[in-house]
């Protein structure tokens, strides 16, 4: 088991309201549609472009801010909050979905900027492409580094800049996908048409979905600190399951100049709360777990795939909406989107008081999901 010691977060300075977004693409998205943006629970996100909005209409982005900056600028907050020494971290775990670039990976980049801060003899891992659930798997990373190295401590970072990698909607007209399926059925659009507008109604979904962010999570061995406990992992239950969110390695947009296009398939919000219920329901039996049942614990923190995902996967643990048991995972996707890797990480940088266990649960591409205890008492 090691601790919790210090949590940080960073985002960039944009921070971009739905309501601005859509009404600057209003000419282009029908009413059904805004009704479904305005269903994904996300008020604001931020991003790494100064002009996002403009950038989804075609014009090109303007960075201010990248991947790497922001997981370093999370990784030095936490150092700063935690007021250790740095010498003793001997770990630095890296992840993102979203690279700066494909090599060197996220954990060289950070380390090529905190000369001064980190040991240049730390070991380094990246953990990149691993989906949204990649944060309790870098937790067991560390686990298994710190119970052979006790004494030292780990850096467990998420990063990521989605916004960069949202296709531009160049369309005229984007429908909702209620209309499309109507259009379909009066025969007014052919099935290739609807399979195009389809996957074009997908990316403005995206669009407003994701945000930017990092978090980074210092972990050790320290009395009165918040303790990871048993971790359950399910990865590609059924064969299909791993075509359910996928990453083009060059997409054919134009305006996206080769970059990475990421794929949603309908089936996402039933498999992903399956998925979640699965491993949660195995945490709660692993003989060392220190609770039974969910009514046990304090907060269950889940991933914020969308407010139709966190409804779902609330649905079937019985949990309620409304309780102060999730009221952090729908605030971090009221205020943040979804940030993949980075969503429970949030939640527990932002939980400011610890009472008793809390569960965290992510799930994602692979298709896989995680889910653990941490328990403070």
């Amino acid at each position: 088991m090691i601790n919790l010691l210090s949590a940080a977060t960073a985002t960039p300075q944009h921070c971009l309201q739905t309501t601005d977004l859509v009404s600057a693409l209003m000419h282009k998205v029908s009413p059904e549609l805004i009704n479904s943006i305005n269903s994904l629970g996300v008020n604001q996100r931020y991003s790494t472009l100064e002009n996002y909005a403009e950038f989804l209409t075609g014009k090109p982005g303007k960075p201010t801010s990248s991947t790497t900056q922001l997981g370093v600028a999370a990784t030095k907050r936490c150092i700063e909050q935690w007021q250790g020494d740095p010498s003793k971290i001997g770990l630095l775990i890296a992840a993102t979905n979203t690279p700066d670039q494909m090599l060197p990976c996220l954990a060289s980049e950070v380390m090529g900027r905190t000369h001064g801060l980190l040991s240049r003899s730390l070991r380094t891992v990246s953990m990149q492409a691993q989906g949204c659930s990649v944060l309790l798997k870098s937790i067991e990373v560390a686990q298994w580094y710190l119970a052979a190295n006790p004494g030292q401590m780990a850096m467990v970072l998420m990063a990521e800049a989605h916004t960069p990698y949202v296709a531009p909607l160049l369309r005229d007209e984007y429908r909702g996908f209620r209309e499309l399926l109507r259009l379909r059925k009066d025969n007014r659009i052919d099935d290739e048409q609807f399979e195009q507008q389809r996957l074009d109604t997908t990316f403005v979904i995206q669009s407003m979905l994701f945000g930017d962010g990092a978090v980074a999570l210092l972990v050790g061995k320290e009395e009165g600190k918040p303790e990871f406990g048993p971790i359950s992992h399910l990865t590609n239950e059924e064969a299909d399951d791993m075509n359910l969110l996928t990453m083009t390695s060059n997409s054919s947009h134009p305006h996206l100049k080769g970059r990475p296009q990421y794929f949603m398939r309908p089936s996402v919000p039933a498999r992903g709360a399956h998925y979640a219920v699965t491993t949660v329901k195995n945490v709660l039996e692993h003989p060392d777990c220190p609770v039974s049942d969910l009514e046990q614990v304090d907060n269950c923190l889940i991933h914020t795939g969308s407010k139709k995902i966190l409804d779902g996967v609330c649905s079937q643990l019985d949990l309620d909406t409304d309780s102060e048991k999730v009221h952090g995972s729908y605030e971090v996707l009221k205020r943040y989107g979804n940030l993949s890797s980075a969503s429970t990480g949030f939640m527990l940088a932002e939980k400011n008081e610890w009472r008793g266990p809390a569960m965290v649960v992510g799930f994602g591409v692979g298709f896989t999901a995680s889910a653990g205890i941490m328990n403070y008492n």
